[in-house]
Protein backbone atom coordinates (compact mmCIF):
# COMPACT_ATOMS: atom_id res chain seq x y z
CA UNK A 1 0.00 0.00 0.00
CA UNK A 2 3.16 2.25 0.94
CA UNK A 3 4.60 1.55 -2.50
CA UNK A 4 1.12 2.60 -4.36
CA UNK A 5 1.15 5.97 -2.46
CA UNK A 6 4.84 6.73 -3.25
CA UNK A 7 4.50 6.11 -6.51
CA UNK A 8 1.06 8.28 -6.45
CA UNK A 9 2.88 11.10 -5.06
CA UNK A 10 5.59 10.91 -7.61
CA UNK A 11 3.43 10.81 -10.67
CA UNK A 12 1.32 13.86 -8.93
CA UNK A 13 5.00 15.83 -8.38
CA UNK A 14 5.64 15.28 -12.12
CA UNK A 15 2.41 16.07 -13.18
CA UNK A 16 2.25 19.36 -11.64
CA UNK A 17 5.72 20.14 -12.90
CA UNK A 18 4.62 19.17 -16.49
CA UNK A 19 1.84 21.43 -15.97
CA UNK A 20 4.22 24.26 -15.51
CA UNK A 21 6.58 23.41 -17.92
CA UNK A 22 4.39 23.29 -20.59
CA UNK A 23 3.12 27.00 -19.71
CA UNK A 24 6.69 28.09 -19.58
CA UNK A 25 7.58 26.55 -23.00
CA UNK A 26 4.33 28.90 -24.40
CA UNK A 27 5.34 32.21 -22.66
CA UNK A 28 8.87 31.94 -24.01
CA UNK A 29 7.37 31.59 -27.19
CA UNK A 30 5.12 34.47 -27.17
CA UNK A 31 8.27 36.77 -26.10
CA UNK A 32 10.46 35.13 -29.11
CA UNK A 33 13.13 33.47 -26.56
CA UNK A 34 14.03 30.11 -27.39
CA UNK A 35 15.01 27.88 -24.54
CA UNK A 36 17.91 24.81 -24.72
CA UNK A 37 18.75 22.28 -21.84
CA UNK A 38 21.93 20.86 -21.81
CA UNK A 39 22.78 17.88 -19.77
CA UNK A 40 25.52 15.55 -19.36
CA UNK A 41 27.69 13.49 -16.81
CA UNK A 42 29.85 15.43 -14.64
CA UNK A 43 33.11 16.55 -16.84
CA UNK A 44 31.45 15.79 -19.92
CA UNK A 45 32.64 19.82 -21.31
CA UNK A 46 29.25 21.06 -20.88
CA UNK A 47 30.40 24.43 -20.07
CA UNK A 48 33.56 24.08 -22.77
CA UNK A 49 31.22 23.10 -25.10
CA UNK A 50 28.52 25.76 -24.67
CA UNK A 51 31.02 28.76 -24.77
CA UNK A 52 32.03 27.75 -28.11
CA UNK A 53 28.54 27.36 -29.44
CA UNK A 54 27.93 30.56 -28.18
CA UNK A 55 30.94 32.06 -30.13
CA UNK A 56 29.96 30.53 -33.18
CA UNK A 57 25.93 31.82 -32.38
CA UNK A 58 27.50 35.15 -32.35
CA UNK A 59 29.61 35.53 -35.29
CA UNK A 60 26.30 34.26 -36.86
CA UNK A 61 24.60 37.18 -35.38
CA UNK A 62 22.66 35.64 -32.59
CA UNK A 63 23.96 38.13 -29.41
CA UNK A 64 20.93 38.22 -26.80
CA UNK A 65 21.46 35.30 -25.03
CA UNK A 66 21.44 34.12 -21.40
CA UNK A 67 22.53 31.28 -19.63
CA UNK A 68 20.98 29.84 -15.93
CA UNK A 69 24.11 27.79 -14.14
CA UNK A 70 22.86 24.79 -12.64
CA UNK A 71 25.37 23.24 -9.98
CA UNK A 72 24.86 21.37 -6.49
CA UNK A 73 27.23 23.95 -4.58
CA UNK A 74 29.73 26.16 -6.28
CA UNK A 75 29.42 29.25 -8.75
CA UNK A 76 32.93 27.69 -10.74
CA UNK A 77 30.74 27.22 -14.37
CA UNK A 78 28.47 30.54 -13.60
CA UNK A 79 31.82 32.66 -13.42
CA UNK A 80 33.22 31.37 -16.43
CA UNK A 81 29.98 32.34 -18.44
CA UNK A 82 29.68 35.69 -17.03
CA UNK A 83 33.72 36.44 -18.23
CA UNK A 84 32.82 35.32 -21.77
CA UNK A 85 30.37 38.81 -21.05
CA UNK A 86 27.12 36.66 -21.50
CA UNK A 87 24.30 36.70 -18.99
CA UNK A 88 24.74 34.15 -16.27
CA UNK A 89 22.23 33.72 -13.69
CA UNK A 90 23.48 31.24 -10.92
CA UNK A 91 21.06 28.18 -9.69
CA UNK A 92 22.25 25.94 -6.45
CA UNK A 93 20.27 23.32 -6.22
CA UNK A 94 21.60 22.68 -2.37
CA UNK A 95 22.44 18.60 -3.36
CA UNK A 96 19.11 18.25 -5.39
CA UNK A 97 19.99 16.16 -7.99
CA UNK A 98 17.84 17.58 -10.79
CA UNK A 99 16.40 20.77 -12.08
CA UNK A 100 12.70 21.28 -12.08
CA UNK A 101 10.21 24.02 -12.81
CA UNK A 102 10.13 26.09 -9.82
CA UNK A 103 14.31 26.56 -9.74
CA UNK A 104 13.74 27.32 -13.26
CA UNK A 105 10.80 30.19 -12.77
CA UNK A 106 12.88 31.66 -9.74
CA UNK A 107 16.10 32.01 -11.99
CA UNK A 108 14.34 33.20 -15.05
CA UNK A 109 13.33 36.06 -12.46
CA UNK A 110 16.22 38.26 -13.18
CA UNK A 111 15.73 38.00 -16.83
CA UNK A 112 12.38 38.97 -17.13
CA UNK A 113 13.52 42.33 -18.40
CA UNK A 114 15.49 41.48 -21.09
CA UNK A 115 14.67 40.53 -24.79
CA UNK A 116 16.27 37.23 -25.18
CA UNK A 117 16.46 35.72 -28.51
CA UNK A 118 18.43 32.24 -27.20
CA UNK A 119 17.80 30.44 -22.91
CA UNK A 120 20.20 28.11 -21.95
CA UNK A 121 20.05 25.75 -18.76
CA UNK A 122 23.18 24.09 -18.14
CA UNK A 123 21.64 21.26 -16.22
CA UNK A 124 23.34 19.24 -13.27
CA UNK A 125 25.79 16.97 -13.85
CA UNK A 126 23.67 13.83 -13.42
CA UNK A 127 23.00 10.76 -16.00
CA UNK A 128 19.81 9.44 -13.80
CA UNK A 129 17.59 12.21 -12.17
CA UNK A 130 17.47 15.16 -15.12
CA UNK A 131 15.65 12.73 -17.13
CA UNK A 132 12.50 12.50 -15.16
CA UNK A 133 11.76 16.45 -14.98
CA UNK A 134 10.83 18.53 -18.26
CA UNK A 135 12.69 21.97 -17.58
CA UNK A 136 10.18 23.93 -19.78
CA UNK A 137 13.13 23.30 -23.06
CA UNK A 138 11.90 23.74 -26.24
CA UNK A 139 15.11 21.62 -27.05
CA UNK A 140 17.20 19.25 -24.83
CA UNK A 141 20.39 17.93 -25.69
CA UNK A 142 22.28 15.08 -24.04
CA UNK A 143 26.16 15.17 -24.23
CA UNK A 144 28.91 12.50 -24.11
CA UNK A 145 32.38 13.04 -24.42
CA UNK A 146 35.13 10.26 -25.99
CA UNK A 147 37.09 10.10 -22.35
CA UNK A 148 33.69 8.54 -20.58
CA UNK A 149 33.35 6.04 -23.38
CA UNK A 150 30.66 4.83 -25.82
CA UNK A 151 28.86 2.73 -23.56
CA UNK A 152 27.02 5.55 -21.76
CA UNK A 153 24.19 5.30 -24.29
CA UNK A 154 23.46 1.61 -23.05
CA UNK A 155 23.71 2.34 -19.66
CA UNK A 156 21.57 4.92 -19.53
CA UNK A 157 19.07 4.93 -22.10
CA UNK A 158 16.06 7.25 -20.17
CA UNK A 159 18.76 10.46 -21.06
CA UNK A 160 19.29 9.86 -24.47
CA UNK A 161 15.91 8.46 -25.37
CA UNK A 162 13.90 12.03 -24.69
CA UNK A 163 16.73 14.33 -26.12
CA UNK A 164 16.53 15.58 -29.65
CA UNK A 165 20.33 15.55 -29.75
CA UNK A 166 23.25 13.65 -28.81
CA UNK A 167 26.49 15.37 -29.04
CA UNK A 168 29.90 13.82 -28.33
CA UNK A 169 31.99 15.60 -27.08
CA UNK A 170 36.00 16.07 -26.86
CA UNK A 171 36.36 14.04 -30.20
CA UNK A 172 40.32 15.47 -30.47
CA UNK A 173 40.55 12.29 -27.80
CA UNK A 174 39.55 9.93 -30.25
CA UNK A 175 43.21 8.91 -31.41
CA UNK A 176 43.96 8.38 -27.64
CA UNK A 177 40.84 6.04 -26.74
CA UNK A 178 41.06 3.44 -29.84
CA UNK A 179 37.94 1.47 -27.48
CA UNK A 180 35.56 4.25 -28.11
CA UNK A 181 32.74 2.48 -30.89
CA UNK A 182 31.01 5.37 -32.64
CA UNK A 183 29.08 2.77 -34.99
CA UNK A 184 27.67 0.98 -31.60
CA UNK A 185 26.81 4.38 -30.14
CA UNK A 186 25.05 5.68 -33.31
CA UNK A 187 23.70 2.37 -33.35
CA UNK A 188 21.75 1.96 -29.95
CA UNK A 189 21.27 5.62 -29.84
CA UNK A 190 18.62 5.39 -33.12
CA UNK A 191 17.36 2.00 -30.94
CA UNK A 192 16.50 4.13 -28.43
CA UNK A 193 15.30 7.36 -30.20
CA UNK A 194 14.90 6.57 -33.95
CA UNK A 195 14.70 11.03 -34.41
CA UNK A 196 17.80 11.40 -32.42
CA UNK A 197 20.29 13.60 -33.75
CA UNK A 198 24.44 13.11 -33.51
CA UNK A 199 26.78 15.70 -33.78
CA UNK A 200 30.64 14.92 -33.21
CA UNK A 201 32.27 17.76 -31.55
CA UNK A 202 35.35 19.23 -30.22
CA UNK A 203 35.13 23.00 -28.70
CA UNK A 204 39.33 22.50 -28.52
CA UNK A 205 39.69 21.93 -32.41
CA UNK A 206 36.15 23.65 -33.57
CA UNK A 207 35.26 20.41 -35.01
CA UNK A 208 31.08 20.24 -35.18
CA UNK A 209 30.15 23.61 -33.65
CA UNK A 210 29.43 25.05 -36.76
CA UNK A 211 26.87 22.32 -38.02
CA UNK A 212 25.75 22.27 -34.51
CA UNK A 213 24.85 25.78 -34.24
CA UNK A 214 23.16 25.94 -37.77
CA UNK A 215 21.04 23.15 -36.81
CA UNK A 216 20.09 24.64 -33.00
CA UNK A 217 19.11 28.29 -35.69
CA UNK A 218 16.59 25.86 -37.50
CA UNK A 219 15.50 24.11 -34.00
CA UNK A 220 14.73 27.91 -32.99
CA UNK A 221 12.98 28.89 -36.25
CA UNK A 222 10.89 25.34 -35.93
CA UNK A 223 9.93 26.12 -32.44
CA UNK A 224 9.03 29.77 -32.28
CA UNK A 225 6.90 29.80 -36.03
Amino acid sequence: MEEKRIIQVKRDILSANDSKADAFRRSLRERGTFFMDIMASPGAGKTTLLLALIRQLRALGQSDLAVIEADLESDVDALKIKEADVTSIELNTRGVCHVEMGMVEAAFEPLESMNLDWLFLENIGNLACPAEFDTGAHCRVMLLSVPEGYDKVYKYPPMFSLADALIVTKSDYLPLNPDFKMDALREQAAVLNPDINIFVTSARTGEGIEDLAQWLMAKRFEALS
